[in-house]
């Protein structure tokens, strides 16, 4: 399972709410929010304990915020009562209340030990789930940490050092795992494009992304990452297009590079077809290029 601090948000639900907890997370994940749901992981949790799992996810810092929908069944449940358990360890060990965003579902009351009457909190009655979404979203960018590189004299051995790659920087490695990350987004995402009809299918066979973007059955959009050497030199191959992309064409290509102003290794992502190739980017922000590839067109077609 992932590591700290893997996503953004993780909703805890009881099996009747199942569908405002769903609207939640596909509104949150249009908005670029990285959200655990259970039916998002079903591939990862094969043949897993998924209470051992689900305990790691709610008790462990893999999210930055754990959202409850509190209902009548999500108290008397065995299951959404054990993750909001582990999700209140971990606060109280945190020593941060901030942790745990409860929503209130219906006329339910919460009991002073499990939830303070001092806690602020939202009702699901008062808004709909894009609000929810929207609200969570800026709770979310308000806290995320800004990316600094450290001073010289930060620095843990106190002494100037050159802002170099270390002996340890592997640019396959890199690029590895930048493949890693567009895949594992892709897959948390699809379903986000479900509310405005068009199904998106991810497929990650070794080294390689796929992902098809169906209307009505028909493939209107594809796009492809894979591993691919140029003159000796390694890079991810990127190809797109409509109504599908087909063969080993590219028409875009990521290198990795160490970017000295962050002391981090990154990608240059070269788009062919717009002619762009802009600053360095992180894993994440590379998923991002490729995301906004499919929704500029599915705008565009609308």
């Amino acid at each position: 399972m992932p590591d700290r601090e893997t996503y953004d948000v993780a909703v805890s639900f009881s099996g009747a709410q199942r569908t405002l907890a769903e609207n939640y997370v596909r509104a949150c994940e249009a908005l670029g929010l990285s959200v655990f749901y259970d039916k998002n992981v079903l591939v990862q949790m094969w043949g897993r304990n998924f209470i051992v799992e689900f305990r790691k996810i709610y008790g462990q810092g893999i999210a930055r915020y754990v959202v409850p929908f509190f209902s009548r069944d999500y108290l008397g449940g065995a299951y959404p009562m054990d993750e909001y358990n582990a999700a209140l360890a971990w606060s109280i060990e945190l020593r941060d209340d901030a942790y745990i965003l409860p929503i209130l579902v219906g006329d339910v009351k919460v009991p002073e030990q499990l939830l303070s009457s001092a806690t602020s909190h939202l009702r699901a009655d008062d808004w709909s789930v894009e609000e929810l979404a929207k609200i969570t979203a800026e709770r979310v960018r308000s806290t995320v940490p800004a990316a600094a590189a450290p001073a010289p004299s930060e620095r843990p051995s106190g002494i100037l050092l050159p802002r170099i790659a270390p002996g340890s920087y592997s640019p396959y490695e890199t690029l590895e795992n930048a493949l890693s990350v567009v895949g594992e987004r892709f897959q948390a995402h699809a379903g986000a494009l479900e509310q405005y009809g068009y199904t998106c299918r991810v497929r990650t066979p070794d080294h390689v992304v796929e992902v098809r973007v169906e209307k009505h059955g028909a493939s209107v959009y594809g796009l492809k990452v894979w591993f691919h050497d140029t003159f000796g030199q390694d890079q991810l191959a990127v190809g797109y297009g409509a109504p599908a992309y087909r063969g080993g064409g590219m028409n875009g290509w990521a290198t990795a590079e160490w970017d000295r102003q962050h002391e981090e290794a990154r990608l240059r992502f070269t788009d062919g077809l717009q002619g762009t190739g802009g600053a360095l980017l992180t894993a994440e922000d590379f998923f991002d290029a490729l995301w906004r590839k499919v929704i500029v067109y599915i705008e565009q077609t609308h």
